[in-house]
């Protein structure tokens, strides 16, 4: 494993040859955007609009009005062209393929709003960290489907992070400080990853997979 960026990391977009990341060196300094490429391994400072058009699309300019925070807010292209978005409070919505809202509600657990959102096969997955609980949202009713983990013998701990990779799902655990990989198909669950860290995202593109640990940001 190898440490890439040594600072706080917001958020990490995978793009086709690399991520672009939202960071700073620590909390005295101003917010910057990185890019790293993974066919030469170079690191280059990027724009505000390189990072916001590879997070939010190409219509990044009508998602944005729907964000309260475009850095920390959920956001997901759809594979019909459409937009998911999860606000941090969990005030949702729908977009269409022109950004207009044909959806809006609430997307939570308990009580509490998701740590992270991903899609798989028509369907929104989400994390909740204080339940230790995967859920599972029908895309079209926007109602609960299946739920795992949330008793006591959860394989979550504080699951901060999906990342879905095929019919994988990858977990990030920042309780446990592991990596858990969930089969979405048979529903199936494996370690992947151990560290000494608290792990905050994974990131995989092509043979590359990246997580965020409280150090900073790692290759493995």
């Amino acid at each position: 494993m190898k440490k890439v960026y040594s600072g706080i990391i917001y958020d990490v977009v995978p793009k086709v040859d690399g991520i672009i990341f939202f960071c700073r060196e620590s909390e005295d300094d101003v917010v910057n955007v990185k890019m790293l490429s993974t066919s030469d391994g170079r690191m280059i400072d990027a724009d505000l609009y390189a990072y916001v058009g590879c997070k939010l699309g190409t219509g990044a300019n009508r998602v944005v009005k729907y964000c309260n925070n475009y850095v920390l807010d959920h956001v997901i292209s759809l594979a019909n062209g459409e937009t998911f978005i999860c606000k941090q409070d969990g005030e949702a919505y729908l977009l269409d393929v022109e950004g207009i809202a044909y959806w809006s509600g609430e997307i939570k657990y308990r009580g509490a709003p998701p740590s992270s959102v991903a899609f798989y096969k028509n369907s929104i997955w989400a994390s909740f960290c204080d339940s230790n609980v995967l859920i599972r949202f029908n895309l079209a009713t926007m109602r609960t489907e299946l739920r795992i983990g949330g008793g006591k013998t959860s394989p979550f701990d504080c699951p901060k992070n999906i990342f879905v990779d095929g019919e994988w799902a990858y977990i990030s655990n920042s309780g446990s400080k592991k990596l858990i990989k969930v089969n979405l198909d048979d529903y199936t669950v494996e370690d992947y990853y151990g560290f000494e860290e608290s792990i905050h995202a994974y990131v995989k593109v092509g043979r590359y997979e990246f997580v965020v640990l409280d150090s900073g940001l790692y290759v493995i």
